[in-house]
């Protein structure tokens, strides 16, 4: 008999979370930002909380939360090509009684979050690319001093609050950032983020919705 694949059994289970920790302090030698347990999280709502409001199905919903909690495992190998080693990692740890279409959309999702040439292939890939591209929460720096590192922290140093909005009526869903401006200016955000912006627009579009940015108070698409 086939189980139910649930987010609470892939948050309960100790060996992706071990996956995870590894990973985060692995990226904290390099200097990179938060790629652990906190990033997870937070991706893992987003696209749960997006689908619920575009009214997806619960299991549509469960399935976006699992597949955005574990996007980031295939970085316990390497930064490259993590997406489509993360996706064989997420199916290596599951039992075969797991093993259904649920699973394989989890790992379908996985496995093309990080192609920016391509529109995400499923509702459950659009929810968590969006998860995953709009977490720049200045949290996710190591120290405050990161921000002297590269324009990539400098930038995530910048953001000092982040909102993601969804709007079924309007049929939009807008990332509401506040930046530090004497961090890093707008043009700053756009060098840095415009391939993950334009992303968010096809994730968009595969739920059938526009995608907009407002940078403090103005919006700019």
């Amino acid at each position: 008999m086939k189980k139910e694949l649930t987010y609470d059994f892939i948050r309960e289970n100790k060996e992706i979370r071990t996956y995870l920790n590894f990973t985060d302090f692995a990226f904290s030698k390099m200097g990179y930002k938060e790629h652990g347990l906190r990033h997870s999280i937070f991706a893992a709502e987003i696209a749960g909380q997006i689908l619920k409001y575009l009214d997806y199905s619960e299991k549509e919903q469960e399935l976006a939360k699992i597949a955005a909690y574990m996007h980031d495992i295939g970085n316990m190998i390497s930064k490259h090509g993590h997406d489509q080693s993360g996706a064989v990692m997420f199916l290596n740890i599951l039992d075969t009684d797991h093993y259904n279409e649920d699973a394989f959309a989890v790992a379908s999702a996985i496995g093309c979050h990080e192609d920016k040439n391509m529109d995400p292939v499923s509702p459950i890939a659009a929810a968590l690319v969006l998860g995953d591209k709009t977490d720049v929460r200045h949290e996710r720096l190591r120290t405050e001093d990161m921000h002297h590192l590269d324009k990539h922290s400098k930038v995530i140093a910048a953001c000092q609050k982040v909102d993601v909005v969804v709007c079924k009526e309007k049929a939009t869903i807008s990332l509401w950032l506040t930046i530090d401006t004497s961090v890093c200016s707008v043009m700053d955000y756009f060098e840095i983020f415009l391939s993950r912006t334009n992303y968010c627009k096809r994730a968009s579009c595969i739920l059938n919705c526009s995608f907009e940015l407002y940078i403090n108070k103005d919006k700019f698409l």
